[in-house]
């Protein structure tokens, strides 16, 4: 190398000597064939690689950290890629192999990357022996870690990696709100413990995935471990996960000595957060070396229950399935061009819907069919809505095997049975029915009433829901709902126990007769039935329900004498010109449902002399029969919405003594007066019924209500008395009371003992009452939520406390407040309450009230903060909405409005004398005479921000 240095030199030299004694031209020649050629020769072959190999040894350090960070970000888009294959989500316009491919690509990258860096080390070790670190190796070095940033580089470019991402999954609103409550709980110093839960395969394990990524890009944490539980925790494996996302190598066998070392190490840093996923049962988080209070802990389970109440997490989230919507967007991601033919996506939305927003179903699905022929996809759909445990493809296999874990991990075999039951029902799920039903199957064996029935079928829906295999209705707290999904595992796990049912979509084909004789449950909800059997032979058969679609139904003579065994029968929505007599063969009968029905000779059922229950929700009938009143064992009897009802017989409901519910809601309303006529049922007939807990009932005028009625054990009524209630107006309260009343000393009649635990409470002309609280309840109404007060005229004030020291805080639970036509109503609040009173009050209306100057005082006012909708119509002279109050300590401080923060509806109408929105020192508010243009209204109103439209 030396001497072609040498050797250059001199030729550059006698060059120039050349050049200075010949001419310009031959000088010019010299340098173009013979200085300049060979000078490119020697740039080529020794100054670049020269450079190079110098360069390499120059940058070492930073090409050695610019592959760290280059492999930093590979590993962080690896996990994610890797944790959204594992979790069966993400997938979208990749095969699964492909993807596969391309993760092992990266970990022959990832491993290269772990050779330069050991070999760093080494290097390093040997350089603190003295020995220094020698320009070839850190020439090798910089060369394999300035290659292995290139390849990271193309990878991260054109790897593909894009099309796997979970983030389609996690744009979906329903995902993104999830994600961002747990980003702030997680940045919440005084949060350390959260919790996520929702049903199998709603996509848990993908969110905490992606609430790790997302907590490392925006530097929460300095570190994020991450473990599985799954259904048998190891807890030697949790902790060698937790350690391997840690760098931490134990130096100890035992797992209480490993917890010793993770612990330490949890501890040293605290900006750590520790992810424990698929939680089964409560976990001893400190025995496997997670300190409860020195990182943060995100847990995810199955089961709210073991979430709240065994591992005391301070904030829980719910992953509820995807929205129609959603699910079609993710569905139609992943099975990319196949929907481009009309033919398959006609197929693919009954698909969908089958999947009913369970995003592992759609994903499984869609990958399954993905590229597939028509047939395979209707294959696939006859699959799913009638699968088959003998013939599970894997595509099945993948969804039913994660429900039927969490069937298998109830534990109690009562909460199995109830499981099962509910699947022998329709996917919405009547709550009075599960009651009906358990009662007469004998389902719990040690309860005795009613009303322990009910508090164990509360017990066992909450068990459910807790462990997503029930849902709730979104309408109504009447009902619950099954998943689709959950349903067809509950059905065929039924059937291996011997329970039938064919569904909406099935075809109508009864058990084979060895079959038969085995059933304990037969469950018919097919929508072409239109005949039952002349007879079936079940002598094991306890339960049988078919809904009829409102067919007409001829009910054999014989049909029920092969099933003496029975307990339950329901035959809903049928045309029914009469029943079989041989329905008394049914001796161990104690429930009889025959809801929706059109009804005409039924006397036959009071020869069921040990039914406990009888139904007749919806049906249409006009009579009563007498003969009910021989069912002295009857406990639970429901004539809600019978319409057509116009008799039933005296002295029927005063024979059934052990009743102890009776439903008459939005039915028969002709009671006869007491000791009037004796042609119909009298009210005076309740007194006998002194078991009753529930009564629902309609009054058409007080003047029915007997002397001394009273009802000591009546936990939950809906008593509608007076002819101004809308005859169908629901009531989702369990203790709802609406009347019109003539006067007050009405009250006194059994009514109103009920007030001190009402939820819902109207009053329509109530006279002799000037105000509610004091004269109705002086305790402040601690349980009602619904007030609604109505064409009254003597009413001066709802809350009169002026004089009488109010202790108690009033109306705290109070939801709905609204006035209606209170022409002499002066005030809300005469005098002061106590400040957190109406603190949960959401929704105000107030209409007609040509007293009233404004609604709140200022001291009320700062209680609202969960107030949304405020409305005022139609009085004459209110002049404010707020009443500053002087001279209270309270309010010295008090800002010029009230904060709102929750209000998004706010509607003034027909206010001629409204000033402003708070009345100051100065206004006159009372005296006001002159009608305020709209234009010159002092309506600056900060309390909006922006929010109410």
């Amino acid at each position: 190398m030396d001497t072609l240095g040498v050797i250059a030199t001199v030729i550059v030299v006698i060059a120039t000597a050349v050049a200075t004694q010949i001419g310009e031209s031959i000088r010019q020649w010299l340098i173009e064939n013979v200085v300049d050629p060979f000078g490119q020769f020697l740039i080529e072959k020794l100054v670049k690689p020269v450079g190079q190999w110098l360069g390499y040894s120059f940058h070492y350090s930073s090409n050695i950290d610019n592959m760290k960070k280059q492999a930093e970000k590979l590993g962080e888009l690896r996990e994610r890629v890797k944790h959204s294959v594992d979790a069966g989500i993400g997938t979208c316009g990749e095969n699964k192999a492909d993807v596969n491919r391309c993760l092992e690509n990266v970990n022959v990258i990832m491993g290269k990357v772990r050779k330069v860096l050991e070999d760093v080390a080494k290097a390093k070790m040997k350089c603190c022996y003295g020995i220094c670190l020698n320009l070839k190796l850190r020439h090798e070095l910089s060369k394999k870690a300035k290659k292995i940033a290139k390849d990271i580089d193309e990878v991260l470019e054109n790897g593909g990696f894009d099309k796997v991402s979970t983030m389609d999954y996690m744009s979906f609103n329903s995902r993104m709100s999830t994600l961002n409550g747990l980003m702030v709980a997680l940045g919440d110093v005084n949060i350390n413990m959260i919790g996520v839960w929702g049903m199998p395969g709603a996509g848990k394990t993908t969110l905490v995935k992606e609430v790790a990524w997302q907590a490392k890009e925006e530097k929460l944490f300095d570190e994020v471990a991450m473990a599985a539980v799954m259904q048998s925790p190891d807890l030697r494996r949790i902790q060698g996960e937790i350690a391997d996302m840690l760098d931490l190598k134990f130096d100890v066998e035992t797992v209480p000595g490993r917890a010793i070392r993770l612990r330490e190490r949890l501890k040293r840093n605290k900006k750590v957060l520790v992810i424990i996923d698929d939680i089964w049962n409560k976990l001893d988080l400190e025995a496997i070396g997670i300190p409860c209070n020195g990182c943060k802990i995100l847990l995810t389970f199955r089961d709210r229950g073991i979430l709240s109440c065994e591992m005391n997490t301070q904030k829980n989230f719910e992953l509820d399935i995807l929205s129609p919507d959603e699910a079609w967007s993710l569905f139609e991601k992943i099975a990319g061009d196949s929907l481009k033919d009309t033919n398959l996506r006609s197929i693919a939305t009954q698909v969908v819907e089958v999947c009913a927003g369970l995003p592992l179903a759609l994903v499984t699905v869609a990958t399954a069919l993905k590229n597939k022929s028509l047939f395979e996809w209707e294959d696939a759909l006859q699959q799913l809505r009638r699968p088959s445990p003998v013939h599970f493809t894997g595509m099945q296999a993948a969804i039913y095997s994660k429900i039927e874990l969490s069937y298998k991990h109830l534990g109690s075999p009562m909460v199995k049975s109830f499981f099962l039951l509910c699947g022998q029902m329709d996917s919405t799920i009547y709550y009075r029915d599960l009651l009906k039903y358990c009662f007469g199957l004998c389902l719990f064996p040690s309860i005795c009433t009613l009303e322990e029935a009910r508090n164990k079928v509360s017990t066992l829906i909450r068990n459910l829901k807790d462990s997503c295999l029930l849902l709730e209705d979104p309408h109504t707290r009447d009902y619950v709902r099954m998943h689709d999904l959950v349903r067809d595992v509950a059905i065929l796990i039924a059937k291996a126990e011997n329970m039938f049912s064919m569904r909406n979509d099935d075809p109508v084909k009864w058990p084979d007769e060895d079959a038969l004789k085995m059933c304990t449950s037969i469950s018919v909800l097919a929508r072409d039935i239109h005949e039952l059997p002349d007879g079936l032979v079940c002598p094991k058969l306890k339960l049988l329900l078919v809904h009829g679609r409102d067919q007409d139904f001829k009910i054999s003579e014989t049909f029920f004498k092969g099933m003496r065994e029975l307990k339950v029968l329901d035959l809903t929505e049928m045309r029914l010109s009469s029943l079989p007599s041989l329905i008394n063969l049914l001796t161990n009968l104690q429930t009889l449902c025959l809801d929706q029905c059109v009804l005409k000779d039924i006397a036959v059922i009071g020869e069921l002399k040990n039914l406990e229950i009888l139904s007749l929700i919806h049906s249409e009938f006009t009579q009563l029969p007498q003969e009910i009143g021989l069912l002295t064992h009857l406990r639970l009897l429901d004539l809600s919405y019978c319409t057509k009802l116009e008799v039933i017989p005296p002295n029927v409901l005063s024979n059934l003594k052990q009743l102890e519910e009776l439903y008459v809601r939005d039915s028969f309303t002709q009671w006869e007066l007491e000791g009037v006529n004796n042609e119909r049922a009298s009210l005076a007939e309740l007194k006998h019924l002194s078991l009753l807990t529930t009564l629902e009932v309609n009054i058409p005028n007080a003047n029915m209500l007997p002397k001394n009625l009273l009802f000591k054990k009546l936990k939950r009524y809906q008593i509608f008395i007076g002819d101004v209630w809308d005859q169908f107006s629901k009531s989702e309260s369990s203790r709802a009371l609406k009347f019109k009343l003539n006067s007050s000393f009405e009250l006194e009649r059994g009514i109103k003992m009920l007030l001190s635990g009402i939820e819902e409470l109207c009053l329509d002309e109530l006279k002799g009452v000037k105000s509610i609280i004091s004269e109705l309840d002086s305790k402040g109404f601690q349980q009602l939520k619904h007030l609604h007060v109505q064409n009254n005229s003597e009413m001066k004030y709802i809350i009169l406390s002026k004089g009488l020291g109010i202790a108690d805080v009033v109306f705290p639970v109070l939801e709905i407040f609204s006035l209606k036509n209170m022409i002499n109503l002066e005030e809300i609040c005469h005098g002061q309450i106590p400040l957190t009173s109406f603190g949960n009050l959401s929704i105000v209306k107030v209409e007609h009230c040509e007293k009233l100057k404004f609604i709140f005082s200022s001291s009320i006012a700062k209680s609202l903060s969960q107030l949304q909708t405020l409305e005022i119509r139609e009085c004459s002279i209110m002049g404010a909405i707020v009443e500053k109050e002087e001279g209270r300590i309270e309010d010295r401080d008090m800002k010029l409005f009230p904060d709102f923060p929750q209000l998004r509806r706010f509607l003034l109408h027909c206010l001629p004398k409204l000033m402003s929105f708070l009345s100051t020192q100065n206004s006159d508010i009372i005296d006001a005479e002159e009608v305020i243009p709209e234009s010159e209204l002092n309506f600056r109103l900060p309390i909006l921000h922006e929010q109410v439209h």
